[in-house]
């Protein structure tokens, strides 16, 4: 039996993306996926855990793990909450594209 090869994630994704349906995909979550690296990025410089952030959001752990992951979409309201229990600023725009 021929022992299969490990390839880094980086090269199929490339390969990936030289597919249309692939790409097509791709770009209607970034999106979403921006709205959860900037969540993620908040609580990592405000140098907060989950708990702690839930804490101060007064809600729990779980539901943050929700929005970190992009399964929930956070109203205006929690991303304001979410903003004072980083010490961060809420800015929505929107770009021309």
């Amino acid at each position: 039996m021929k022992k299969e090869t490990m390839k880094p994630i980086g090269d199929s994704a490339k390969e990936w993306m030289k597919r249309k349906s692939f790409r097509d995909a791709y770009n209607a979550l970034e999106p979403e996926y921006a709205v959860v690296s900037a969540l993620i990025e908040a609580r990592v410089k405000a140098n907060l855990s989950q708990k702690e952030l839930a804490k101060r959001m007064k809600t729990t752990q779980p539901a943050i793990a929700r929005m970190e992951s992009g399964r929930q979409v956070p109203s205006g309201a929690t991303l304001l909450k979410f903003a004072k229990a980083t010490g961060t600023r809420l800015q929505i725009k929107f770009v021309v594209a």
